[in-house]
């Protein structure tokens, strides 16, 4: 593809490396997943966030 037709198109070209499959469904920072969930528990979700869920 030419760099005046990527210049031209509305969506972005992107190619997604298969090799990245391996780490699907492993937790890679567990430290951070546990702290973000300790956070979770105590604080909760905002409250307009809470509301989009529900």
């Amino acid at each position: 593809m030419k760099p005046e037709e990527l210049n031209n198109k509305k969506t972005p070209v992107v190619r997604i490396d298969e090799t990245l499959n391996k780490y699907k469904g492993q937790v890679l920072f567990p430290e951070k997943v546990e702290k973000a969930n300790d956070m979770l528990r105590r604080i909760g979700l905002p409250k307009e966030l809470g509301k989009i869920s529900k």
